[in-house]
């Protein structure tokens, strides 16, 4: 007995010093050392923290009975490197340092703070919740994270929205795949550091005096990576290394891209590209859009034998005039089609759905390995074996019917799991497929491939994301700049944007002047975004269908569609950049001046690359915006509700979008409504509800009025029991307008219905009296803009050459011809000759343009253009460093070569001042020529 007790009480003694060495108590948790952290215990909670290197940490908070960690989809190296990091108990705090960070997690909340090695905070963890849930019928967590931020930073990231804000900070957001508007749970601040959301189901974020959350509807528990950095290149810079690296498009890709909806035939096109080459407009890609197929089934990848009798011949004549052909491809199937069967046999496709724009049609499932193969293996064998050279892989959110609905989540439940825990990914998923297919049939041709969705880690697959299908409006036009900035601030560095919008709603379209100096301005903006592409339906897009040569709006776009080419060295060296460097080629101003409070908001200016502050004009000037007639409010002395009370409508507000649960009754004054993603009423959903509005009307006089509706999504009205506008259906915001004959003094019975799908409700009835005249004689505004010009060095004029203090807001020229161009003093801009397509010729001589003022550095990148052995290290790289103040440039030694490189080529040195190196034009007499053959060469000027 005696030595079963002296056993007992030494195997006892060990296992407490086993536990003591192992764990430290930290009142009533524990934390245990990891290999690359710590864990401790909260409750039933587990908190993990993974050390992924010096300036990244992984935050996990999971239940405690959790069985195993799923694979990230997005984060593809968690572990980076081997970092030195210690752990110890201070007080009543843990702490954790790298030599980068400091982080203090509280005993007894378990929350943490971060800061930088000097102990400065940097985000600080408020709360956090995992709750129990059932969603799709998983047993799953709702997981919400709150943070503490500091009253003056700013935030920026979450993807591409179409609301104008700029800085999150205050705001709130559903991160829901849409049509415009594209989800990344991606956030990076002022203050140095981002956050990576790792979750894929429908997150809300808001920011507001109770602090930033981050919420999801399916988790296994909390989980995101904290990203410190000295800047938001460094964050972005990080968040790619655990993400994947942006690989580099063949030169072309950074040239002009000439698309519509659509050309009808193979003539049409390659006439199109041949009217290009004939007149010397510079292009190096045009686009063959959707329904080449028909009479085929969609998805089939068939072309229509009688329109295009000869793929092959039709790609090998666009290569022949030295372009590249981008074709439409969609991740759908019609159930006639034999890769519909393929698919269907293999069961590889998701759950069909009546509420599809097309029930007979089905999206393929790109969680699973096997889809992703045969996905990109019918496109090889149809299309790619064609001679085609990039992908526009349409709809890819994917697209059930603009919105999102419980019948369309289940929907999407896949090889991996349910569509709710996965709603977001699968743009990610479906680009995976076609680059990974086509590396691995060559390394000859680079990877393009447009997309109108986006996920976190989708840089990795050679992916450009656009805009969606944007409408032609002014504001809409602003709105552009702040959702492509955020986008790439979201560390996706390729955005554009349909030139002139996807619909116009002008009958005369590109006749019409206003459309015409919309899309001249949008052209000008363009240039300047990481590529530059025209598309759109209603109306024809090819520059010569708004005037002919001589014309105002040709040769504006002529102008910087040639400046864009100039541009090329600059652009193309940029691209090396975010390839090499972790880099952003479209600045929001928060990047390069995070000390500028000034910048935070600015959400029409930008940086383009490090040298151009970009300006683009986002109002009319010459030719008032004649758009759709929305009317003029309806007095609300006109307007009686139910019972016959003056003053308005009866409004009554309903859950769903047939009027399926009544929420609320109010009387309504004014029948113009944005809501855009907020609530109609607090405690309603944003999304999936209906409104009825009823009473009577008073006709203040005898005559025709005019009735009209605006709308997101359906809308019906009734005037005295006769219906008069019908259009129940879903769709971004439509016009429409009826006339009625109404006399004076009587009251007529008049019901608006309206529904909301998701995203973006706004609902207006107005209305033009008989004795409405339209305003004649509009003054125009001044051809002029205001631009904030950062605190810097100092600035200097594009197209002047004047110089300006940073730190002022001045207003600039900007004549039809002109958009506002800044640059940073200490730029060093290189700029080739005029050419038509992007490898016509060598950029020889190099026009070396100096913006003194500063000093400054410019890494000049050179390979072979096309395909993947930059990879390898076949590429040549030139330093140039000016030293203003003993007005040195400096002219490394080249370092690296790659087949066809330039050995001796020229330098046009030129010192920008007042009216000498400014504009489009070669400067006929540089400061300086300089025969360069690859060895350094200093230059006094």
């Amino acid at each position: 007995m005696q030595k079963l007790f002296t056993y007992c009480f030494r195997f006892l003694l060990l296992s407490l010093l086993s536990f003591l060495l192992s764990n430290i108590s930290c009142s009533q948790k524990s934390y245990t050392l990891t290999n690359d952290g710590i864990k401790l215990k909260s409750g039933d909670n587990i908190l993990q923290i993974h050390v992924v290197n010096n300036k990244i940490i992984r935050i996990r908070f999971y239940p405690e009975n959790l069985r195993d960690e799923r694979k990230s989809l997005v984060v593809i190296n968690p572990k980076l490197e081997k970092v030195n990091w210690k752990a110890e108990h201070r007080n009543d705090q843990i702490v954790l340092t790298t030599s980068l960070l400091k982080l203090n997690i509280n005993s007894e909340t378990c929350n943490i703070v971060f800061q930088d090695p000097a102990g400065n905070v940097l985000l600080e963890e408020k709360n956090r919740n995992i709750k129990p849930a059932v969603v799709l019928s998983e047993n799953t967590y709702h997981v919400q994270q709150t943070f503490q931020l500091s009253p003056q930073e700013a935030l920026y990231g979450l993807g591409q929205h179409q609301d104008s804000i700029m800085n999150w900070r205050g705001h709130s957001v559903d991160l829901q795949q849409l049509n415009t508007n594209v989800s990344i749970p991606v956030i990076v601040s002022t203050k140095g550091y981002g956050i990576l959301w790792d979750n894929y189901s429908l997150t809300k974020f808001n920011d507001d005096q109770n602090g930033m959350k981050l919420w999801s509807e399916v988790g296994d528990g909390i989980d995101y990576y904290f990203i410190g950095g000295k800047n938001i290149d460094e964050v972005i810079s990080g968040y790619r290394k655990l993400t994947g690296e942006v690989p580099m498009f063949g030169k072309w890709g950074y040239g002009f891209v000439q698309s519509k909806e659509r050309y009808n035939t193979q003539n049409e096109l390659l006439n199109t590209l041949k009217e290009f080459r004939k007149r010397k407009v510079p292009i190096d890609m045009i686009v063959q859009d959707w329904f080449y197929w028909s009479p085929n089934p969609w998805g089939s990848h068939h072309f229509d034998s009688i329109r295009y009798p000869n793929p092959k011949l039709m790609t090998d004549e666009v290569h022949k005039m030295h372009a590249k052909i981008m074709i439409s491809v969609w991740a759908k199937f019609d159930s006639t089609s034999t890769n519909y069967e393929e698919f269907k046999s293999k069961n590889l496709l998701l759950k069909p759905t009546s509420i599809l724009e097309n029930p007979l049609q089905q999206y393929y499932d790109p969680y699973n390995p096997e889809g992703r193969k045969i996905y990109w293996r019918q496109i090889r064998d149809s299309l790619y074996e064609k001679g085609f050279d990039a992908w526009w892989l349409d709809a890819t959110e994917p697209e059930m019917a603009h919105a999102w609905t419980k019948t369309e989540v289940e929907a999407m439940n896949n090889y991996l799991g349910t569509g709710a825990r996965y709603f977001n990914t699968y743009p990610l998923m479906t680009t995976t497929a076609v680059y990974n297919g086509q590396r691995e049939e060559t390394s000859d041709e680079r990877v393009f491939i447009l997309t109108r969705s986006a996920f976190a880690g989708q840089q990795r697959n050679s992916a450009v994301t656009w805009s969606g299908d944007i409408y032609a409006y002014w504001n809409i036009f602003r709105k552009q700049i702040s959702a492509g900035l955020n986008f790439c601030f979201s560390g996706i560095p390729y955005w554009t944007t349909d030139i002139g919008a996807f619909f116009v709603t002008l009958s005369d379209g590109c006749k019409d002047d206003s459309y015409k100096e919309l899309f001249t301005r949008w052209y000008q903006f363009g240039a300047f975004c990481p590529i530059f592409r025209v598309h759109g339906t209603n109306t024809p897009r090819e520059i010569w269908q708004f005037g002919e040569k001589g014309t105002w709006a040709y040769d504006s776009q002529l102008k910087f569609d040639n400046l864009r080419y100039r541009l090329m060295p600059y652009i193309y060296s940029t691209a090396w950049k975010v390839t090499n460097d972790g880099y952003t080629m479209m600045r929001g101003l928060a990047f390069d001046f995070p000390k500028d409070e000034k910048v935070y908001n600015i959400d029409d200016q930008y940086m383009f690359g490090q040298a151009f502050l970009v300006n683009p004009v986002t109002n009319y000037m010459y030719y008032p915006w004649i758009g759709p007639d929305e009317g003029e409010p309806i007095p609300s002395e006109n307007l009686f509700t139910n019972e016959g009370k003056k003053g308005g409508l009866t409004s009554e507000f309903f859950e769903g979008t047939n009027f399926e649960k009544k929420y609320a009754t109010l009387t309504d004054s004014t029948l113009d409504h944005n809501w855009g993603n907020s609530y109609p009423l607090n405690g309603m959903t944003s999304n999936y509800f209906s409104i009825r509005w009823t009473g009577k009307i008073l006709a203040g006089e005898t005559g025709q009025y005019k009735f009209i509706t605006s709308a997101d999504d359906g809308v019906h009205l009734w005037v005295n029991g006769k219906l008069l506008i019908d259009d129940w259906n879903v769709h971004a915001t439509e016009t429409h307008y009826k006339l009625v004959s109404l006399e004076k003094g009587k009251i007529y019975d008049i019901k608006l219905e309206y529904f909301e799908n998701a995203g973006g409700a706004n609902v207006k009835l107005g209305w033009r009296p008989p004795s409405y005249q339209p305003k004649k004689n509009i003054k125009l505004p001044e051809k002029a803009r205001s631009v904030y010009l950062p605190k810097s060095a100092g600035w200097i004029d594009f197209w002047t050459g004047k110089i300006f203090k940073g730190g002022q807001t001045i207003k600039t020229p900007a004549t039809i011809d002109i958009m506002p161009l800044f640059v940073k003093q200490g730029s060093i801009i290189p700029m080739g000759p005029f050419i038509q397509y992007s490898t016509e010729k060598p950029a020889d001589p190099i026009e070396l343009r100096i913006y003194p003022g500063a000093d400054g550095t410019f890494t000049l990148y050179e390979d072979e253009n096309d395909n993947y052995n930059y990879e390898k290290g076949v590429y040549a790289t030139i330093d140039f460093n000016w030293d203003d103040a003993k007005k040195t440039l400096t002219i490394s030694d080249r370092k690296g070569k790659f087949p066809g490189m330039l050995k001796e080529r020229i330098f046009n040195i030129v010192l920008v001042k007042e009216n000498h190196g400014t504009g489009v034009k070669i400067v006929s007499q540089p400061d300086k020529v300089i025969n360069y053959n690859g060895t350094k060469v200093e230059i006094k000027l």
